[in-house]
């Protein structure tokens, strides 16, 4: 008897201290690519001079020696913004410029900045300002970034590259995101696909708050998620001014 009664009070004792200090959520930022399978991994980077800033790295550069898109290894994820982001990673380097170019599925060019880069390294985000066309809804875009490393002979250039469609979002789904919580927005974003918005909202939210464990545990899941795991610990700078071409 005396036994049951103690089991009882430890119960008891136990289930106020869960409900007095919850469990920490499961981090729940995941995504799951839509485009096609294209490479082998998101962050691919070509281009001669970034074999030479790479060997100048420490042991422990690693992926931070690359110029690498964060975006899956598909051909083609959703973005909802007629003027979508895109994050780059660019490593530690003299100051250089970049340019910024976006063509339709026909190769047609269609917009295109030089950006002056400040040098400092990390994740940087280029957005397609409202003075360029807008992206059409159902169609597809080709874009690229190129570190220009050396003007006179464009070979050596760093470019990453990636496609994109533009989808509207639903009413229904559009109200949903107005009315959510920053954090949930992302995870609105990410489970209806959308991909570059879902990245460039979790990114900005990391920026501005940097100390914020929870939000750091989320950008690593996100990154995990889509085989980018390696650029968790990158930090997140501001960038660049763009010049119109």
């Amino acid at each position: 008897m005396y036994k049951k009664k103690l089991s009882r009070l430890l119960l008891s004792g136990i289930t106020v201290v869960l409900s007095l200090f919850p469990l920490a959520p499961v981090n729940s930022v995941t995504f799951q690519p839509k485009g096609s399978p294209q490479r082998t991994s998101g962050g691919a980077s070509r281009g001669i001079c970034i074999q030479e800033r790479a060997s100048s790295q420490s042991a422990t550069g690693g992926a931070r020696s690359q110029v690498a898109a964060l975006i899956p290894a598909t051909d083609g994820e959703i973005a909802a913004a007629a003027y979508p982001t895109i994050l780059v990673q660019i490593p530690e380097s003299q100051p250089l410029k970049a340019e910024f170019s976006l063509w339709d599925e026909n190769s047609n060019g269609i917009y295109q900045t030089t950006l002056t880069l400040t040098g400092i390294p990390g994740i940087v985000s280029f957005t397609l300002p409202d003075t360029a066309p807008a992206l059409e809804t159902g169609k597809r875009y080709k874009w690229t970034v190129a570190v220009i490393c050396d003007p006179k002979e464009p070979l050596r250039n760093v470019v990453v590259e990636g496609w994109l469609e533009r989808k509207e979002l639903s009413s229904a789904l559009k109200s949903e995101i107005n009315s959510a919580e920053p954090l949930q927005k992302v995870e609105l974003y990410a489970k209806n696909g959308y991909w570059y918005e879902t990245v460039a909202t979790l990114a900005e939210l990391k920026r501005s708050r940097p100390q914020d464990r929870t939000i750091s545990a989320e950008w690593q899941q996100l990154l995990q998620s889509v085989g980018l795991s390696e650029f968790g610990q990158t930090p997140i700078v501001n960038c660049c001014q763009a010049q119109n071409n």
